[in-house]
């Protein structure tokens, strides 16, 4: 009867070690890049992986929703460095917010993939409180 329950156990030892370890390539966390100081990394299951910088890390209080743009396939896995919209994007910001009409949300940062010389927008990334 021990043995069974000695078996039982290490079994289910092994299959979370393999689930955290599935978890982990999934995500893409073995192909992030160095992060800058104060930066922080999501990743979602529709493909946009993000390092926000220069936003400060509230996933206790808030919930991170990633919106992708259409991008060549090349670029689906790639990460992203992420932040806060500047210039004319901050209207489109508030134009996409405003378009959306959720109570709560609020939009974060706008993600950017440098391809050689080009700029690709990868996604954008909002936030709603926690409850």
């Amino acid at each position: 009867m021990g043995t069974w329950i000695k078996r039982i156990f290490g079994a289910a030892v092994l299959g979370i070690i393999g689930y955290g370890a599935f978890d982990y390539f999934q995500a893409g966390y073995h192909t992030r890049p160095e992060m800058p100081e104060g930066a922080f990394s999501l990743s979602y299951k529709n493909g946009l992986r993000a390092i926000l910088v220069g936003v400060p890390n509230e996933k206790e209080t808030r919930r991170y929703f990633g919106h992708p743009q259409d991008v060549p396939f090349y670029l689906k896995d790639a990460w992203s460095f992420c932040a806060p919209p500047e210039g004319e994007e901050r209207a489109k910001a508030a134009e996409f917010i405003k378009s959306r009409n959720m109570p709560g949300e609020r939009f974060e940062v706008v993600c950017k993939i440098k391809a050689d010389n080009d700029v690709v927008i990868r996604g954008l990334i909002t936030s709603v409180p926690r409850l």
